[in-house]
């Protein structure tokens, strides 16, 4: 099972069939699936034969039958077919039992082999098929043939689970099934006995598909949950079955009063799946990211949204870091926007409203999660991409959104406020500058001037590939050499902007991540590299001090008071 779990569409093996096929009618004789046997030859041109016309007068209703196969791959290794038939069927590659329709028939006469896809285990060279096939009452339709790519429905977890959307007595749980399977959570606090269940459904309806997320709210907050995966077995769906024998997860509830926690941040991983592996574990080993309380992906992860790359990829990378018991706060950048599945990105991370924007509280500390949406209007001539966006409005309704939302308890009342977002509205340069004009739409009437309604403590931010960090209330960028001058001056911020880098071809940093720790009066933000380094290291007082431990100004530092917008230079401890 555990393979199973780990193929993809681009890891299977292609093979050949043959189209000269052997029908040996009669119920199976023993070791039938062992051995090759000569009967009444065939030859399916396409993927429908009918068996009836091998025999006159056609075979009785429940008539039994074997029909042999030898097909060539070229190396060794698992590969995807799939079979229909009228009514039932059970398929052994090189005597291997692959997949069967009994007791329950084919499910559908509409035979093709997409009806039941399956995996079988090949050895370079030849390989035998053998297919015991019954016969139902409208005929005896055989289909059999290459499928597109997709895991049969076998009730296991394919990737997951995972936590996400933390919140004051909140938390979702997202995880992927091996194929279409009806799935659910049965969870409880722990060190009680009664288990509390509940469905992914629509209205009463259990969703019968791989992606499965479960909203739980009514929480108590600070109290540790355990939690385990329940299944309908797709081919006996009053039977229910627990996934990974039943393996109970732990998470522990946020707490609005907690004040010190810590969570990591990083975002632009747009590099082959290979490297964007070993980065990802350089950055969170750097970052020690499993003693963090939550981890923060700021958008681009890929070139463009791609569920499957991303499960198999970054969010199995993050599994295997306990990913069932730390949460994972997605943010939507301008590449999720891009690729065929991108309005599916909701469906798979969006919060419990259905948003990619939002307030969540984590201890003493409101987060605000902003949709920095795409950097290239949708008029702009040749991104073909931007054509399905319908910018103004989806502006417009963020922008409503957070009007409403900036009026909660669940806000105000929160001792500090951090942003995670994609992009920001000042610090950064940007050739394509539709993202800064967005934020500033959004977020300037509430942050911006000497005299913010909101005082933020702090903005993280993916987008330019550049690493930098703002001063703010001044127009000084902390940046490696060579960055570029910001669209946009800092001298009405009050905030500081701090900005991950990602691949760029004219900087020596190609990727880098925070670790932030929040503590009673302060929060100390660290920045590494991928190779271990902890390159620059700042503590953001409560009310507004900034002072540099660690900087890539050295020796000089800057320390800032907020919000008077004066800054001087000291010297520094270079300590981290």
């Amino acid at each position: 099972m555990s393979e199973i779990r780990k193929i993809t569409e681009s890891s299977l093996v292609k093979v050949t069939l043959n189209p000269e096929w052997s029908f040996v009618p009669g119920a199976p004789e023993p070791d039938w699936q062992n051995r090759f046997e000569s009967g009444i030859p065939f030859r399916m041109e396409d993927e429908l034969f009918d068996l009836d016309a091998l025999t006159q007068p056609p075979s009785p209703v429940l008539s039994d039958a074997v029909v042999y196969n030898r097909f060539h791959a070229d190396r060794a290794g698992i590969a995807q077919l799939g079979v229909g038939c009228d009514w039932w069927c059970e398929v052994f590659v090189n005597g291997q039992a692959c997949v069967s329709t009994f007791p329950d028939g084919n499910g559908t006469g509409a035979y093709s082999p997409e009806n039941n896809p399956f995996f079988l285990p090949v050895k370079k060279g030849e390989n035998l098929l053998a297919i015991h096939v019954r016969r139902g009452t409208a005929g005896w339709t055989f289909s059999f043939g290459r499928v597109r790519f997709r895991m049969p429905d076998i009730p296991e977890i394919q990737y997951g689970p995972w936590l996400g959307n933390p919140d004051s007595g909140k938390m979702s749980i997202r995880f992927v099934t091996c194929g279409d399977v009806a799935s659910g959570v049965e969870y409880r606090e722990c060190g009680t006995e009664q288990w509390q269940l509940q469905w992914d459904h629509i209205h009463g309806q259990l969703k019968r598909r791989p992606f499965h997320v479960i909203h739980l709210s009514g929480l108590k907050e600070g109290a540790q949950y355990e939690y385990r995966i329940v299944m309908l077995d797709p081919r006996d769906p009053e039977r229910r079955r627990y996934a990974d024998a039943g393996h109970v997860y732990k998470f522990r509830v946020p707490d609005s009063g907690r004040k010190e926690f810590s969570f990591f941040y990083t975002a632009d991983l747009q590099f082959l799946p290979e490297e964007q592996m070993r980065i990802l574990e350089n950055l969170l080993r750097a970052a020690d990211a499993e003693s963090c309380d939550f981890i923060v992906l700021g958008g681009d992860i890929g070139n463009e949204f791609s569920p499957s790359a991303l499960f198999s990829g970054v969010i199995s990378k993050l599994c295997e870091k306990e990913g069932s018991g730390r949460p994972v706060v997605m943010v939507r950048g301008n590449h999720e926007l891009r690729g065929k599945e991108a309005d599916r990105f909701l469906d798979y991370f969006g919060n419990s409203e259905g948003l990619s924007y939002g307030i969540f509280r984590f201890g003493d500390v409101a987060f605000l999660v902003l949709d920095s949406w795409e950097d290239k209007p949708s008029g702009t001539p040749g991104e073909k991409y931007c054509k399905y966006n319908l910018d103004e409005l989806f502006v417009k309704e963020e922008k409503e959104f957070l009007d409403e939302a900036f009026l909660s308890d669940e806000w105000i009342s929160a001792r500090r406020r951090i942003v995670l977002a994609h992009g920001a509205p000042y610090s950064h340069f940007d050739s394509w500058p539709s993202i800064q004009a967005t934020l500033l739409t959004l977020t300037d009437s509430y942050f911006a001037g000497e005299k913010p309604k909101f005082h933020l403590n702090l903005w993280l931010a993916g987008h330019t590939h550049r690493y930098s960090r703002s001063v703010p209330g001044t127009d000084v960028i902390v940046a490696p050499p060579g960055s570029k001058k910001p669209n946009r001056g800092g001298r009405n911020y009050r905030y500081p902007v701090l900005t991950v880098a990602g691949p760029n071809k004219a900087q020596t940093l190609q990727a880098s991540a925070f670790r932030i720790d929040v503590k009673s009066e302060k929060i100390v933000v660290r920045a590494f590299s991928p190779d271990g380094e902890c390159f620059d290291v700042v503590e953001i007082e409560n009310n507004g001090t900034i002072t540099e431990i660690k900087s890539l100004l050295s020796p000089q530092k800057w320390q800032h008071s907020s919000p008077d917008g004066r800054a001087s230079r000291q010297r520094g401890s270079q300590t981290p």
